[in-house]
C-alpha cells in the first residue's frame, strides 16, 4: 500500500499527514478490476471490501442512491502508467480502525477483494 502525503501549515515538524492510499498493480486485473469500472467500498472494524459494480458507469445515479441508503462509497479504478490502481479512501480506513502503515492481508475472488487486519496475537 502506498500512502500519498501532503505537507501542511498546521503540521508539527517532521510529520506528514496521510490523505489518502492506494493498492495498485497487474494482479488487479487478474480480479476482474480495469481502469473504468465503478466500485462500491464498506468498511466495517478491521475490515474494507471492495466489490465491482457492474455496468456501474451505465447506472451511475442508481449506484449513487444505493451507496448513500447503504453508507458505502463509491470509486472508479484508475491507470497509472500500466497498472491499474484502486484507492483506499481514508474514511474508510479511519471508519475500519485501520492505519496506511499497517500490515493487512487480502481475501480475493473475482469482483471482491477484502483487506484485513492481521491478527498476530
Amino acid at each position: 500500500m502506498k500512502g500519498t502525503v501532503k505537507k501542511g501549515a498546521n503540521v508539527p515538524a517532521n510529520t506528514v499527514r496521510i490523505i489518502t492510499g492506494r493498492l495498485g498493480g497487474q494482479w488487479l486485473t487478474k480480479l476482474c478490476f480495469t481502469p473504468g469500472d465503478v466500485l462500491t467500498v464498506s468498511a466495517t472494524p478491521g475490515v474494507i471490501t471492495y466489490q465491482l459494480q457492474e455496468n456501474g458507469v451505465e447506472r451511475t445515479l442508481e449506484l449513487v442512491k444505493f451507496a448513500r441508503k447503504h453508507k458505502l462509497r463509491l470509486i472508479q479504478v484508475i491507470k497509472l502508467g500500466h497498472s491499474p490502481f484502486i484507492e483506499i479512501p481514508r474514511s474508510s480506513l479511519k471508519k475500519a480502525g485501520l492505519a496506511p502503515d499497517e500490515m493487512l492481508y487480502a481475501i480475493y475472488e473475482p469482483g471482491l477483494l477484502k483487506l484485513q487486519r492481521t491478527d498476530l496475537s
